[in-house]
């Protein structure tokens, strides 16, 4: 079982991995000091389990788990924390335990088996197709925006516009770092554009460029005439 451990507290980590490491099938993946960082690690490595902290800084594990348990919903949270009054809460996106510290070492080890059994019983059925999605964050806040509804993504000033249907969504984010996370459908149009092929109806001249047409969209996005033989090409497959 491939664990995640969270928790700002340095020490608490180095204990957690001392009370680990001899538990046979547990391979510790790597190790999160907030709640950003656990967000990030979650979807970087995939784990099966988490060992999370509630009171961490930027962002507490209650609402870490949260995000985390959409990018991987078979995510198995056991939460190791000082704090008793989220207990009821842990409960409610379904945690395996909430320990309070200190930690007791049998309980640990037995939420550790429940945990792996129930991930082991989840990999063994058929998984229902996932629905990818594009973490942002605005305001201190993550929300999800699936990639279906993404029409074409463009740089305006510093900052990423992203077009859907329903709404224009501002991120403090380059281009070329939302281009690594995208998948096959979107394709830079532009050194300004990166639009979905799916949305994508036609492409017609406007002066020295291109203009690239959405179903069911008024906005247009920019081709440059570099990409348009690329796009044509990609279309047409």
């Amino acid at each position: 079982m491939r664990v995640l451990i969270a928790d700002d507290n340095a020490t608490s980590r180095k204990l957690l991995k001392h009370l680990i490491k001899t538990v046979p099938n547990v391979q510790i993946v790597g190790e999160a000091i907030n709640g950003e960082d656990l967000i990030s690690k979650v979807m970087m490595e995939k784990p099966d389990i988490a060992l999370v902290d509630i009171d961490m800084p930027l962002l507490n594990g209650m609402e870490a788990v949260k995000s985390c348990k959409k990018i991987v919903p078979s995510l198995q949270v056991i939460f190791i924390t000082g704090h008793e009054e989220y207990a009821l809460e842990a409960f409610g996106v379904n945690a395996i335990d909430y320990i309070v510290k200190p930690i007791d070492r049998d309980r640990l080890y037995a939420a550790l088996e429940r945990a792996a059994a129930l991930s082991m019983k989840l990999a063994a059925q058929p998984q229902p197709a996932i629905k990818k999605d594009l973490m942002v964050k605005q305001h201190n806040q993550f929300s999800f925006i699936p990639l279906d509804e993404i029409i074409f993504i463009e740089r305006a000033e510093r900052k990423a516009v992203i077009h859907t249907i329903e709404q224009k969504i501002e991120l403090n984010e380059a281009l070329t770092n939302l281009e690594e996370i995208l998948d096959s459908r979107f394709v830079v149009s532009h050194r300004s554009y990166i639009i979905n092929l799916q949305h994508l109806t036609r492409i017609e001249a406007a002066g020295q460029s291109y203009k690239a047409f959405f179903k069911n969209y008024e906005e247009t996005a920019k081709v440059s005439k570099n990409k348009l033989a690329d796009l044509q090409k990609i279309k047409s497959l």
